[in-house]
């Protein structure tokens, strides 16, 4: 039994490390896809993504103790997320119908992203193995310090919040006119 527990643990880990490519690339082919635009959805994942920037700002204002400039990260890194989201939102097609919107992200964008969340994976998890393996103290500064990698999620947190926030209010100036016709007379 002593045994069955690490080796349980070590084989899950590697599970999800195999897995981890084809669940990105599956973020990549599903990202760029046309979807409708469900209203309460669309509102909750708004609400859902302001909660969670509410979170991680708690978590950069504590983590600022210990990581040096954690809060200046957090804060130029959601800054940046949030013109990413008013890009991503500009370069969204949207095809408005009587009845539903739909609308399509960009697939660069999108890909962009996730090749961004699979080099915050990676360097988080290398400086790790470096810290604990060999004893190499993490970079007290830089992209690839505490408070770099915090600003990495600080950009898609901020790309997020602000996807949410206009498309939400895309969809509801949608459900206010979609029974006029707005075409030219």
């Amino acid at each position: 039994m002593l045994i069955a527990l690490p080796l349980g643990v070590l084989v899950f880990v590697a599970i999800v490390l195999l897995l981890l490519p084809l669940s990105l690339w599956q973020r990549v082919r599903s990202g760029g896809a046309r979807r409708q635009a469900w209203p309460w959805l669309v509102t909750l994942n708004f609400w859902a993504t302001l909660a969670s920037t509410l979170g991680f700002a708690l978590f950069a204002t504590i983590a600022s103790a210990w990581w040096p400039a954690a809060w200046l990260y957090a804060v130029i890194g959601w800054l940046a997320g949030v013109l990413l989201g008013v890009l991503g939102h500009a370069l969204t097609r949207f095809e408005s119908g009587p009845q539903a919107l739909f609308y399509t992200p960009s697939t660069w964008l999108v890909a962009l992203l996730t090749l961004m969340i699979a080099v915050w994976l990676v360097a988080g998890l290398v400086q790790g193995w470096q810290a604990s393996v060999n004893g190499v103290p993490w970079p007290a500064s830089g992209w690839l310090s505490h408070a770099g990698l915090l600003a990495m999620a600080a950009v898609l947190l901020g790309y997020a919040l602000m996807y949410a926030a206009l498309l939400r209010r895309k969809v509801r100036h949608h459900l206010r006119y979609r029974g006029f016709d707005r075409s030219p007379r």
